[in-house]
């Protein structure tokens, strides 16, 4: 077997000394995975809390005002039930409206006592909720238009509300103006709006006589002061709740992050141990868990990987020994034919024949 110097020094060469050709960076810094992962988590939940912190604020809200507008209709029915019909038809058909200069509307009050007793009647209204506003109206059938009636203003130092027959076009809009008209035949609701006076909803519902025939109609005002406390109390009590499930979800996401990848972390050493030329590993692969998953099936393949390398390395050792054994051989069998093949080995072989030669003779 003939080996040139060539291959004699291939075959010394170590191949973990070989230099890799560079890796190609692109511009950035490194991460831990654990920070990507508490990063990526982050942001999901907050996306996913600040979508369920505005539902819960505006179902808090909906839910709130839906059953205020619900039970203020109630109020409504209920309040238009205890005033006395026949006494509230002979008010608005006999009593006159009242002058009053230094009213704005330059209107007053009646001191007729049919005024009193429905005032009274609205007043007691506002004695079961405090917040609600109470007040009549009747519908003019010379002008159409809707005129003020008793209002529970009258009991309170100083009155305050509409004066008595006052026209109800000059202090309301057009949409309000429409439902008040509705509300004469059949109760009807007034969803959230605001005037000078604030945000409200309102409810109307009609008065009806012995008959079942529609009088007029009673109206009650509710501030949205309510629904603006559920709020605050949502942004109160629900909204530091959130918050502290935000926190304790992030924590418990660095938790879980840092012990998925302590595998990782315990593989990258490897790695570079192994790429070292060591291979002699403990990766915990002997202790098998009772639910082992893709970490642990990593961490026996890359256990296996490098056994099997250090049996490839030695195997190749033994080879370049052996070799490198057969090649010193082969170039000291043709050092010593390069000697026996020159001429002067030649001459000298020619001068000892013939000095045996001439000893032998003698």
């Amino acid at each position: 077997m003939t080996i040139s110097v060539d291959s004699h020094i291939a075959l010394e060469t170590d191949v973990a000394s070989v230099p890799l050709a560079p890796t190609k960076r692109r511009f950035g810094f490194p991460v831990k995975m654990r920070w990507k992962l508490l990063a990526s988590y982050a942001a999901a939940f907050t996306v996913v809390f600040a979508f369920i912190a505005v539902w819960v604020l505006q179902y808090s809200t909906t839910e709130a005002q839906n059953r205020l507008e619900s039970n203020l209709a109630l109020e409504s029915v209920g309040a238009a039930k205890t005033l006395n019909a026949a006494h509230f038809e002979t008010l608005n058909s006999t009593v006159d409206p009242v002058p009053d200069p230094s009213n704005a509307m330059g209107l007053g009050y009646p001191t007729s006592p049919l005024y009193r007793e429905a005032a009274v009647a609205l007043f007691n209204v506002m004695q079961i909720d405090s917040q609600v506003q109470a007040y009549s109206y009747t519908l003019d059938p010379a002008t159409g238009k809707l005129m003020s009636s008793a209002s529970a203003g009258f009991m309170f130092n100083p009155v305050i509300g509409i004066p008595f027959k006052a026209p109800y076009d000059k202090v309301s809009d057009a949409n309000t103006l429409s439902l008040m008209k509705a509300g004469i035949t059949q109760t009807t609701a007034q969803p959230a709006y605001t005037d000078t006076y604030g945000s409200w909803i309102s409810s109307y519902s009609p008065i009806l006589d012995a008959s079942g025939k529609s009088i007029g109609a009673i109206g009650l005002d509710y501030p949205l002061t309510y629904v603006d406390q559920v709020r605050s109390d949502v942004l109160r009590r629900v909204y530091p709740i959130l918050g502290i499930s935000y926190i304790v979800l992030l924590l418990l996401v660095l938790f879980l992050s840092t012990s998925l990848v302590r595998p990782l972390r315990r593989l990258t050493v490897a790695a570079g141990r192994v790429a070292e030329g060591e291979y002699d590993l403990d990766l915990g692969v002997d202790d098998r868990p009772r639910f082992p998953d893709e970490m642990h099936t990593l961490a026996e393949s890359f256990h296996i990987m490098a056994a099997k390398v250090a049996a490839r390395e030695r195997v190749l050792t033994t080879e370049v020994q052996r070799l490198k054994v057969e090649i010193d051989q082969t170039r000291r069998a043709d050092a010593v034919k390069q000697i026996t093949e020159s001429d002067s080995f030649a001459d000298l072989a020619a001068k000892a024949a013939e000095m045996r030669r001439r000893a032998r003779e003698t």
